[in-house]
This record gives structure tokens, C-alpha cells and sequence, in this order.
């Protein structure tokens, strides 16, 4: 069982109490934009069920059908005990050859590009990691069911959740064996310090043996972010900025040794022949100049966007592939146009039109229950008169002026 699917809730309950608290006691760890850019892009990486390949899922398959060593019994408390340590520690090194490969950094670096550290950087997650679940493979060969491994896999991951956050510093004896906010906080920082450190899920203890602990330390704080900062909240642009940099330098570089390389080397590598520059990363954090309308707006789109991906992935089952192919590239166009919009730049108008042109004959052809498609054409008509009101305010206000 997926517990992940049950505990979104209370995961968005959570970020909402810690915002509140953060405010109340004068110690907020919140930017609109930057949880707005957070929430896109862990909703726009549920996209990726209803379109992926599934390819590591047909190799789980085939293992499970004939190349297991054992057969462990799913209800026996000892297999789910197992079963956990050995995610944790399968986990554990795919997520340090995340950091270590720029083949799979092209993909993680979607998490760390928060400037931010709170519990909304935990839904940052990327729309691309088809290939760290390479690292899970011998848990199949050694025989732990595919259902098993499903469901410590979700606890895992609802684990990692609450240790994104500031407002929990230390806590005794449980910094030695488990995963803690103080112990993540070095994680997602950007000093040369913590770089490349903390890498468990569950248990700090895989660092300490494997020698790659950190511990945070209270005369340097941590700075947030990418060394290369991204310097968007566009969440289709956090996707791709990764494997455009990977790409670039492997057709830069001239030897071909060195084109494949670059991709099973360190993001910090760069190929003979290409310049990266230096990188400060005491840099000011990114904050572009939008109008108040301009954001809500972004803000406000979000959330119908929301409710649109939870339905296509629950009634995908019910359209033909074209027709899921074709909502998720909207839906992801979507969310494009909110950056746009949150970036105050002067192209959100006409992507934003371009949406809602689109989204009319779109929903005519999924022919969806009358109900739903009177209130898909209620949504363009509101979003289509913000956007007049958007229009007639971005003539007079230089704040939505900026190019691209």
C-alpha cells in the first residue's frame, strides 16, 4: 500500500500550522512564491505516473517473476522490519550517487533549488528521477515483494517530511541514529562545509559508517539553495535547467570520452574545454519584482490545477492515451504560465491566453459529464476576465514588464 496518498492531507495541514507558527513568533521561514514554486512542483511530479514508461517497474517485474533468491512472507513483522533497514540503506546510496552522478543530480537538484528550508521543501520533488530505482533492484532479487517494498518505501518518504524545518533544532540521543531537521538542515545547505553530507533517509547512521556525516554547527548556519543558483520559480524550467547544463557541457567538450563522462561525474566536474565561472554562494536570494494581482493570480491558479492533476490520475483509467498525454502537457503548461506570472514577466499575458484558448476545445474533446464540463468552461471564463483585469493593470504598472 502507498501510504504517501493518505498522509497529503496532513502533509499540507502541516506546512500550513508551521507558516502560522512561523509568523507568530516572528520567525518566518516562508516566501509566497517560493512555497508556491514548492507545492507546483510536487504536484506536477504526480504527472508522471500517468505518463512514464515504467521501465525500472517492468525490470521489478520480471525479477519478481523467477530471480528471486528467497520468498519472505509480507506478513511476517520480521520481513517488514528487514524490509525498512534495507530501503533505508538502498536509499542511502542512491541518494548519494544523486549528488555524486550528474546523470541522476540533473534530476535531484528539482529539491535542493529551494533558497528556502521548510516542511513545503519536502513536496519539492522532481518530475524526472526515472532512474534511481536501480538502486532498489537487489531488495527484488533477495525476495521482498513488490507490495512490501511499495509500502516501506512510502514510510520512508512521509518519514523524510517533517525534518524540513528550522523550528526544530536538536534533539538528544536520536541525532546519533536517525534522520533529524538539524542533521538535514546540512543537507540541503550550500556552504562548502556541508556540501555533499547527510545523505539517510531514515537512519544518519549509513553516514556515519560510510564517513559522510556532518554536523551542523552553530558558528555557521546554513545557506539554502544550489551553488548555481536557479534564479526562477518556473517549475517546468526546475525540471529541465539540470539536464540542459549536462547537455551543454557534454556538446561542448571535445573529446568523446568526455561527453559521456560528464554524466558519471560530480555536478562540480566540468568537462576539459567548458567554463562554468565561479559561484558565490553567499549570493543574495532570488526575488524578482511582480504586482500583488499578478501573484494571486499564480497563487489562485495553482489550486484548481490541483484538484485537475488528482482527477486526471484518478480517471486516466478512463481516456485513451492520447487524450492523458494531451491534459498532462496542458496541465504542465499551466503551471509554466504560473511562473510566468509569480516571475512578473510580460509573456505571462499571452501564454496565459494561449492556455485558455486551448483549454476550451480541450475539454470539448474529453467529453467529460456534463457537470464537469460546465465547470471546466465556469474556470476559463473567471481565468479569462483575471487575465483582462491583469492586462489592463500590467499597462500601468511597470512591475509586469519585465522580458521573456
Amino acid at each position: 500500500m502507498n501510504y504517501v496518498i493518505y498522509a497529503i492531507p496532513f502533509f499540507v495541514l502541516a506546512v500550513l500550522v508551521e507558516s502560522l507558527y512561523g509568523w507568530l513568533t516572528r520567525n518566518n521561514t516562508y516566501r509566497l512564491a517560493d512555497t508556491i514554486n514548492s507545492l507546483q512542483l510536487g504536484t506536477l511530479s504526480r504527472l508522471r505516473g500517468v505518463v512514464q514508461l515504467g521501465i525500472v517497474g517492468i525490470s521489478y517485474h520480471a525479477l519478481s517473476g523467477g530471480w528471486t533468491l528467497f520468498t519472505l512472507d509480507p506478513g511476517n513483522w520480521l520481513v517488514w522490519l528487514f524490509a525498512f533497514v534495507a530501503y533505508d540503506l538502498c536509499y542511502y546510496f542512491s541518494h548519494r550517487y544523486g549528488h555524486e552522478w550528474r546523470i541522476l543530480w540533473a534530476s535531484h537538484v528539482v529539491h535542493h533549488s529551494s533558497e528556502e528550508f521548510n516542511l513545503s521543501t519536502a513536496l519539492r520533488q522532481t518530475s524526472t528521477g526515472w532512474l534511481n530505482g536501480i538502486f532498489y533492484l537487489p531488495l527484488y532479487v533477495i525476495g521482498v515483494p513488490v507490495e512490501l517494498m511499495v509500502s516501506v518505501g512510502s514510510l520512508n518518504l512521509i518519514y523524510q517530511f517533517w525534518v524540513h524545518t528550522e523550528h526544530v533544532r536538536r534533539i538528544g540521543w536520536f541525532e546519533w541514529v536517525l534522520v533529524t531537521p538539524s542533521n538535514h538542515r546540512v543537507h540541503h545547505a550550500k556552504n562548502p562545509r556541508y556540501i555533499d553530507r547527510n545523505y539517510g533517509g531514515v537512519f544518519i547512521v549509513w553516514d556515519r559508517i560510510f564517513g559522510t556525516f556532518q554536523d551542523e554547527l552553530d558558528a555557521e548556519p546554513c545557506a539554502y539553495g544550489i551553488t548555481k543558483q536557479l534564479k526562477s520559480w518556473n517549475p517546468v524550467w526546475a525540471n529541465l535547467h539540470g539536464w540542459t547544463d549536462g547537455i551543454r557541457q557534454s556538446w561542448e567538450t571535445p573529446r568523446l570520452v568526455d561527453k559521456v563522462k560528464v554524466w558519471f561525474k560530480s555536478p562540480a566536474w566540468n568537462a576539459p574545454g567548458v567554463s562554468e565561472g565561479e559561484y558565490d554562494w553567499h549570493a543574495e536570494k532570488y526575488a524578482p519584482v511582480a504586482t500583488p494581482f499578478a501573484r494571486g493570480l499564480s497563487f489562485a491558479q495553482f489550486w484548481p490545477h490541483v484538484g485537475a492533476v488528482f482527477l486526471l490520475i484518478g480517471y486516466a483509467n478512463a481516456l485513451t492515451e492520447v487524450q492523458v498525454l494531451a491534459t498532462a502537457v496542458w496541465l504542465t503548461f499551466g503551471f509554466y504560465v504560473q511562473g510566468l506570472l509569480i516571475e512578473g514577466r510580460s509573456s505571462a499575458l499571452y501564454t496565459e491566453w494561449l492556455r485558455l484558448g486551448t483549454g476550451v476545445p480541450l475539454t470539448l474533446w474529453l467529453a467529460m459529464p456534463e457537470p464537469a464540463t460546465i465547470g471546466a468552461m465556469v474556470y476559463l471564463g473567471v481565468s479569462a476576465a483575471a487575465t483582462a483585469v491583469l492586462l489592463k493593470t500590467a499597462q500601468s504598472d511597470d512591475r509586469l514588464q519585465s522580458p521573456g
